[in-house]
């Protein structure tokens, strides 16, 4: 609850500033957002986004004995 405190704290004075101000404020805020993006980028793997196996070393002799396993 603190948090949304703040941030209407943060809104009611980015309103009080003047256009040229607030321009400069949105442009940084864009950067911040810009380098959160690629530092999110950077720590998720696409094989934990997808959920791919883990054993990536998958032959079809390894799925064949997969598939017997569960039937």
């Amino acid at each position: 609850m603190a948090d949304l405190a703040q941030i209407d704290r943060i809104i009611s004075e980015v309103n009080d500033l003047k256009k040229n101000e607030k321009l400069i404020f949105f442009n940084k805020i864009e950067k911040i957002l810009d380098n959160f993006d690629d530092h999110q980028d950077e720590e998720v793997s696409i094989e934990s986004v997808f959920g791919l196996w883990k054993d990536r070393d998958v032959t079809k002799g390894t799925l064949r004995k997969k598939a017997w396993m569960k039937n």
